[in-house]
């Protein structure tokens, strides 16, 4: 009985099957390999008692079907781009203690390559990059809690994964135990109707660990490629951890968002700018310049007509983030008279 089982979700490069096949079968330990295929693809390679082609009507149900026959103790996702170090399996077996691992990955560039993952690696900080090969799971923990992934690309295998580490510890490893050449992405176009119900079902079990992986991997695919119908996934996951002000703060923390907008229903993606560096507005000019609310404070020069353009301010700003519609419309005109004639929206 094989001791690994290595899984083929897709292949998109069969040029590459030979050069991960040599990588994967060099050390001595027993690996199987399982390529999943539909009716589009069909490979070359032979069924062997190593390599095996799990065939079905489509990339999901070849690849559930794969992991019901995986005969190994443990099970990868790789994908053809991988080339493994030597001996990289079985130092990912010492280091699992029999639960699951995950190592630093070697992005190669020719002629060079670069680590994936900083020195001493967060285990949260697997989620930011779209690699799932390095995680070595328990094949007995995904059976018994009957995981399966939502789709065969790469987002939904990571969500796979970090409902997996609702169950069981991972242990790290900072060495470089696999290389990829491959460019992979956080495409949304398969996982994102799921999304919502795993941030319910994390939210409830409240495993922080596997929630902030979650949420990291979720994060960073969504604020990759932000749009309306994304958008409004991104709002219902951050809605999932509304009173959890700790999550909330490392949320802001790391993607430098501002998640009370993400909390609040009345927002939607026209009134919501992420650029990658934070959360921009619309720049709102009014009537009252520096110099004349300084002047005016220290000398206690307030008037009427300060306070009626602060309230105006006020008001317009809240009825200005309120949805499009006639009590909005009113609003602003009626807080527009108040700010002056000089105000521009």
């Amino acid at each position: 009985m094989p001791v690994i089982s290595v899984i083929l979700p897709t292949v998109s490069d069969g040029s590459k099957l030979k050069r991960f096949c040599s990588s994967l079968f060099s050390g001595n330990l027993d690996v199987e390999l399982l390529i999943c295929s539909n009716k589009e693809n069909t490979f070359s390679q032979e069924t062997t008692d190593r390599i095996k082609v799990i065939s079905a009507e489509t990339a999901l149900a070849a690849l559930t079907k794969a992991i019901f026959d995986a005969n190994g103790r443990f099970i990868i996702f790789a994908d053809e781009s991988v080339t493994f170090a030597e001996s990289a399996l079985e130092k990912m077996i010492v280091y699992s203690n029999g639960n699951s691992a995950a190592c630093n990955v070697g992005v190669v560039s020719y002629p060079q390559s670069n680590k994936a993952f900083s020195e001493n690696f967060a285990f949260d900080e697997l989620a930011s990059k779209p690699y799932v090969f390095n995680h070595l799971l328990s094949a007995d923990v995904i059976r018994s809690n009957s995981l399966m992934p939502c789709g065969a690309d790469v987002l939904s295998l990571m969500l796979f994964v970090a409902d997996y580490y609702r169950y069981d510890n991972c242990s790290l490893v900072n060495e470089v135990l696999m290389y990829t050449d491959g460019k992979p992405d956080y495409s949304t176009d398969m996982a994102l109707d799921y999304i919502t119900g795993y941030s319910e079902v994390f939210a409830l079990t409240q495993n922080v660990t596997a929630s902030i992986f979650f949420l990291r991997t979720v994060f960073t695919a969504l604020l990759n490629d932000l749009k309306d119908e994304s958008f409004e996934t991104l709002k219902s996951v951050t809605q999932s951890y509304k009173d959890d002000f700790a999550v909330l703060a490392w949320l802001r923390s790391t993607f430098d968002i501002d998640t009370a907008i993400l909390c609040d229903e009345m927002y939607s993606y026209a009134e919501f700018k992420y650029n990658g560096n934070g959360v921009f507005y619309k720049e709102v000019s009014l009537p009252v310049t520096a110099d004349s609310v300084v002047r005016n404070f220290y000398f206690g020069k307030f008037g009427i007509d300060v306070l009626k353009k602060c309230i105006g301010a006020w008001g317009y700003y809240k009825f200005y983030r309120m949805k499009d519609g006639p009590v909005k419309k009113y609003g602003c005109m009626v807080f527009k008279r108040l700010l002056g004639g000089d105000f521009d929206a």
